[in-house]
């Protein structure tokens, strides 16, 4: 299957008073038609800044210092400021992470969806945008799409507001949504509707979807492949079901292990110890030494680099592969 969306050594850094950090170094990863993406780790480990890297929204002081990004063809970083305009939000649509903020409280939902389309429609009339944007709303299952047409974000609730979103990164039909972490903050039973959602508007239109979270059961819902983010890299790459049945990178092992399982009664769960480092202070040798129960001399000296495992199955780390702790998280 043709990859639709190849990121190739991408690197963002911000310019600070002790000099530039980065945030994100030497990404690549790729994302097929019809296919989700999902992109897992702890907050600070740089999912966000990456997906707004692929949509050239970094904001100042930072830049893109480096990579490819190849959309459909075309290198998306090399593009004028204008033709990536007409890519973003029409081919390339992005869900923020926090529907409340990235709503205009001041402007009715049907206000900001049909801004939104006639940014990429400006021959069309006030009455074709308004129908089309009580269509969208219809389209994410928005019970009287014509009444919450007029309402203002703070009449609805957390879910309605995510579809809100949904419906207005989906209204100009593109092929590849990004989805920063979609159902943060929501109950179970609006998480499940939300991923529903999204599982059936992806069937229906055919576009890729690349969901990024640090929740695991929803990479298990939806992910057709899985990239595993730590201190700005990717750490372990592979599919789906691999991921869980068959991880290979420590940290991979310590998300899983976090997860509380149903059939054990252990008083407390498996954790990490420590946090991400911030990009200004990352340990000499592999990133994840300073957390990892794995490590030795080695492992402070060496940086590793992702390499192929298996076909399809790729990770950064030189105890791999870890056959005593293969299987923690199946």
């Amino acid at each position: 299957m043709t990859d639709l969306l190849n990121i190739e050594g991408l690197r963002t850094v911000f310019r600070t008073g002790s000099g530039e950090v980065t945030a994100v170094d030497g990404v690549s990863l790729s994302v097929a038609r019809g296919k989700t993406l999902g992109i897992v780790g702890e907050s600070g480990c740089g999912k966000s800044v990456l997906s707004l890297s692929l949509m050239r929204l970094v904001p100042s002081p930072g830049r893109i210092a480096g990579g490819r990004v190849m959309f459909d063809g075309k290198d998306l970083l090399s593009l004028p400021p204008a033709a990536m305009r007409d890519i973003r939000g029409r081919r390339i649509a992005m869900i923020f992470q926090e529907p409340m903020t990235s709503l205009n409280p001041v402007f009715t939902v049907g206000d900001q969806i049909t801004e939104a389309m006639r940014a990429h429609d400006r021959g069309a009339s006030a009455a074709a945008l308004k129908s089309r944007a009580i269509a969208a709303l219809d389209r994410v299952r928005i019970p009287a799409p014509e009444r919450r047409f007029d309402e203002y974000p703070h009449q609805m609730s957390g879910g309605m507001r995510q579809r809100v979103m949904i419906a207005m990164a989906l209204s100009c039909d593109p092929d590849l949504l990004i989805a920063d972490e979609p159902t943060t903050a929501l109950d179970v039973t609006v998480q499940a509707q939300i991923l529903d959602l999204l599982r059936d508007l992806q069937q229906q239109s055919g576009m890729a979807i690349i969901l990024i979270t640090h929740d695991l059961g929803v990479v298990a819902e939806m992910a057709d492949e899985v990239a595993v983010m730590y201190a700005g890299r990717v750490v372990e790459r592979t599919s789906g079901k691999a991921i869980f049945d068959d991880p290979q990178h420590p940290y991979t092992l310590g998300l899983l292990g976090s997860i509380p399982k149903l059939e054990e009664t252990q008083d407390r769960l498996l954790a990490i110890e420590g946090a991400v480092p911030p990009p200004f202070a990352l340990p000499q040798g592999c990133r994840f030494n300073p957390r990892c129960v794995f490590a030795d001399a080695e492992c402070t000296r060496i940086d590793p680099q992702l390499r192929d495992l298996a076909a399809g199955h790729a990770v950064a780390c030189l105890r791999a592969p870890v056959e005593s702790i293969v299987g923690v998280g199946a």
